[in-house]
């Protein structure tokens, strides 16, 4: 019976010595930290217009908080985060979505870039937090992709 108390209590203590994330959220490479990326063969304008639409309608449906010449912010959206001790945090996101012209052909191309904020709390009674840690790049790139899906041109 010793030896199976022994075991329990250096189980335990590995996994308290371990800690408390059962999985790290990925670092992501610099290019990712930076957003999402697309050229598309839309002009600006209508690509403006044609990404409100997609961001505000299912499935992606996200409110839009604020709007200005080139880009957009969207409200925030809950994920379930990871896993704390014995609890799965929660999470929200929101997206910067911004809007350039081509270099080459201003009038007629533009590029697409989407960078995500995720802030996360342990419990619903507390207030969500940012953390420089907490990167989500491929929520970014769902995003991204599923704009690029519905404007036609994936």
């Amino acid at each position: 019976m010793t030896s199976l108390h022994r075991s329990f209590g250096l189980l335990v203590i590995l996994s308290v010595l371990g800690g408390c994330e059962s999985s790290k959220p990925q670092t992501p490479n610099s290019l990712a930290a930076i957003g999402q990326n697309a050229n598309v063969n839309v002009p600006p304008h209508q690509l403006m217009q044609d990404v409100e639409r997609i961001v505000a309608s299912p499935p992606l449906s996200l409110p839009i908080e604020k709007e200005e010449k080139g880009s957009i912010l969207t409200g925030w959206k809950e994920y379930p985060g990871n896993w704390h001790i014995i609890r799965r945090w929660q999470e929200r996101t929101r997206y910067r979505i911004m809007v350039s012209p081509d270099f080459d052909q201003p009038t007629q191309r533009s590029h697409i870039q989407v960078t995500e904020e995720t802030q996360q709390r342990a419990a619903s009674q507390q207030e969500f937090q940012s953390s420089t840690e907490l990167q989500r790049p491929d929520r970014a790139q769902a995003v991204l992709q599923q704009i690029l899906q519905q404007l036609g041109t994936k």
